[in-house]
């Protein structure tokens, strides 16, 4: 339950800022107090906006499960740099942590005064959403409060304080919470893997934040955290808590009033924004991903001039970038009907380009948008990581590598490159192994079967596919067979997909490791010896949905994660050796994986996607998998066999990322077939000739020289074509 306690906090503020102390009624500013501690001739303002007024002098806990929210109205257009939590009480042990959303609201209700009914349950009760055996802030079964029986207020009305999630996209931000010898202070989440939450002036948004990290400890006074907080009454109050089961096993009072209670309290809470001086003119910039293109790009930019005289009140637009830290440069940004654009030059593979819009009005005033970032991305090694759908940093996705020590090297740090999104036939040349994780939540934004199959047609790949929504987004979530033929059959090895085996996207899943599989019979051995469970509780982990996927397999491949459903076993997991391909698909995100009692095996040396670092061959010294480590030196070997008739096998070793062109000659120099033109990553490769011309003629019979070049290495080889 909640504790409160006298404390002496004075709320200090920040030099050259604007101090924004609000919460703002929708249509009347109640409390608005701005203090320029700075120049009025500034375009954009550092600011703060906070609703606590200097009045914290209470400690307001919770444990783990817990959510607490806080609504803030900005006074101008802008984004979110960073937020400030005021701790009062931090968790006695390591292992404590929050996780960070912004919502639009769907709070307050103006049939209801939320101050005279604030902290008086049963009235506070606005309910929660019910999963059976767990309760959420989101969800699709409401479970109408006591709000419901307050006068003015709609009884059959689901009184959900949140709205559409808008920051992060996907997933949550994510900090860990250490204790320290003042048990408090201040704790500032920056964000680093998402974009800054950009806002309009006067549209409110709401701040939630989760205790997570001690999901058994209830509410032990050891495992507590708590914000420093004051009472101030207003209509509408801005804050409301979430009591979870965790610290409140019979309800916030004992009547079984799980979920948000509206309060009269305020967090110690700052969020530190950039406001943008002048609402009249908002900029909305594209935002360019990676690429692999050294071409030039062009940036698209809209923005409305929505002077309210009518007159024209945009003087000139520029596109400023810079390169790698380098100088900025501007370049004038053209158009009309509120689109304008301009063109950042190509620029060489590993540079990164940060770039934002200014506008100047004709009055000479600056106004700038949020910045924007773009690599030009250099494959490295000969590993890449593909998240289908979200980042590339940051949680969860920093994370599916957690634990472990392969040749010296923790598999956080593996030799590995990363990227987001699409995989093209160009990107994907330059690796011999390819982990593809889709989303969480969302499952793939792009289809790739078409590329992976294209890459696995050269030999000695190694693939990994995971995710809980791939079969549905290809199917349209209906169940079907595959046969010889189909992607999935041929490559993927599986014979018929079950689709969202659960029956609630909230429920929490038993599964197993097989017995002595070579990915996850380590995971049988180590969770069976602690006696727990395992389970997929993609929920709790990552802030995902439960759309768990079954399937049958093909012959040959095997099972390695399991659970039961319709009354018998079904795997969830694959792993198969086909031709000289090593394939691994699970129907789950393998992150998401934990036991009860809690241990977070989707975080452990023996989850599935880092015992695949192993299996995989050449990923480490050492891997268990059947095929040799990439070759030290370039080699091109003798075609075998040699002279032939109907065709040979040219065998060629290339030991580190080149282009690669491999070319047939008759005995004049004339050229006859290009056999292999493309970037290739570190590997032995073959390629069969068949002793015909590109259009399929077949030639005459002789002696033919193949010739590779290989970067700045050269050879040839003769051999003879028997007619």
């Amino acid at each position: 339950m909640m504790e409160n306690k006298s404390l002496n906090i004075n709320n200090q503020c920040e030099s050259k800022r604007i101090i924004v102390s609000l919460f703002r009624g929708w249509k009347t500013i109640k409390y608005l107090t701005l203090i320029f501690f700075s120049s009025t001739n500034l375009s954009a303002y550092e600011a703060v906006l906070s609703n606590s007024n200097g009045l914290s002098n209470v400690n307001f806990t919770g444990w783990t499960g817990d959510y607490f929210m806080q609504v803030f109205v900005p006074p101008a257009n802008g984004y979110v740099n960073s937020m400030d939590f005021y701790f009062s009480d931090l968790p006695d042990t390591s292992g404590g942590g929050i996780s960070i959303w912004i919502y639009e609201p769907n709070y307050p209700w103006d049939e209801i005064d939320t101050e005279e009914i604030a902290d008086e349950a049963p009235q506070s009760h606005l309910g929660y959403y019910d999963a059976d055996t767990a309760l959420y802030p989101i969800g699709d079964n409401w479970i109408f409060g006591g709000i419901n029986s307050v006068e003015g207020a709609i009884s059959d009305y689901a009184y959900d304080p949140l709205g559409e999630q808008v920051w992060p996209a996907f997933g949550s931000g994510s900090m860990s919470i250490e204790p320290n010898s003042d048990d408090g202070g201040l704790i500032r989440y920056t964000p680093v893997t998402f974009s800054p939450y950009q806002f309009l002036a006067n549209d409110p948004f709401i701040v939630v934040v989760r205790f997570n990290g001690f999901p058994d400890e209830g509410d032990n006074e050891a495992y507590r955290m708590g914000f420093t907080s004051g009472t101030q009454h207003r209509d509408p109050q801005p804050c409301a808590k979430f009591y979870n089961t965790n610290s409140s096993p019979e309800g916030r009072s004992g009547t079984n009033d799980w979920g948000w209670h509206i309060r009269s309290y305020v967090w110690e809470w700052a969020i530190n924004v950039e406001l943008v001086s002048s609402p009249q003119i908002p900029i909305y910039v594209e935002s360019l991903g990676t690429t692999l293109s050294t071409e030039d790009r062009t940036v698209t930019a809209i923005i409305y001039d929505d002077n309210p005289s009518g007159e024209e009140f945009i003087d000139s637009v520029s596109l400023w970038y810079t390169v790698n830290g380098g100088d900025s440069i501007a370049v004038p940004m053209l158009g009309e009907d509120s689109l304008y654009s301009a063109v950042i030059p190509g620029q060489d593979p590993g540079s990164v380009i940060y770039y934002w819009v200014e506008v100047t009005d004709v009055q000479g005033h600056i106004f700038e948008s949020a910045p924007h970032t773009y690599t030009i991305f250099q494959p490295t090694h000969p590993t890449l990581v593909v998240f289908n759908g979200g980042s590339t940093s940051g949680y969860p996705y920093s994370y599916y590598f957690g634990v472990g020590d392969f040749g010296g090297a923790t598999t956080a740090t593996f030799p590995h490159d990363v990227w987001a999104g699409e995989i093209s036939s160009e990107l994907a040349s330059a690796y011999s192994t390819i982990f593809e994780f889709t989303h969480f939540a969302n499952g793939p934004e792009f289809d790739n079967r078409e590329v992976i199959a294209d890459w696995l047609e050269d030999g000695r790949k190694n693939y990994f596919l995971a995710g809980d929504e791939v079969f549905g987004s290809w199917t349209e979530w209906v169940d079907q067979d595959y046969v010889a033929g189909d992607f999935e059959y041929d490559i993927l090895g599986v014979s018929h997909i079950h689709n969202d085996i659960v029956a609630s996207s909230t429920d929490i899943t038993p599964i197993e490791a097989v017995v002595g599989n070579v990915l996850t019979g380590d995971l049988f051995s180590a969770h069976t010896a602690l006696g727990d469970t395992l389970q997929y509780d993609p929920v709790y982990e990552v802030g995902g949905l439960n759309w768990l996927d079954g399937f049958d397999l093909v012959d040959s491949t095997e099972v390695n994660m399991t659970t039961e459903y319709d009354g018998s076993i079904l795997a969830i997991g694959l792993n198969r050796i086909s031709d000289d391909d090593h394939i691994v698909v699970l129907g789950f995100d393998p992150i998401s994986v934990n036991a009860s009692p809690y241990t977070w095996w989707g975080f452990a040396a023996e989850s599935p996607q880092t015992m695949s670092l192993s299996w995989f061959p050449g990923v480490y010294p050492g891997s268990i998998g059947s095929e040799p480590l990439a070759p030290n030196t370039f080699g091109l070997d003798t075609p075998y066999p040699n002279p032939f008739n109907p065709s040979t096998t040219i065998q060629y070793d290339i030991p580190e990322h080149t282009d690669v062109s491999l070319i047939i000659y008759d005995i004049i120099g004339r050229e006859v077939r290009t056999l292999v033109s493309k970037s290739h990553s570190p590997g032995s490769y073959q390629v069969i000739w068949d002793g015909s011309y590109r259009d399929g003629l077949q030639t005459s019979g002789g002696m033919y020289f193949a010739r590779l070049q290989a970067g700045e290495f050269s050879s040839v080889v003769k051999m003879v074509y028997l007619r």
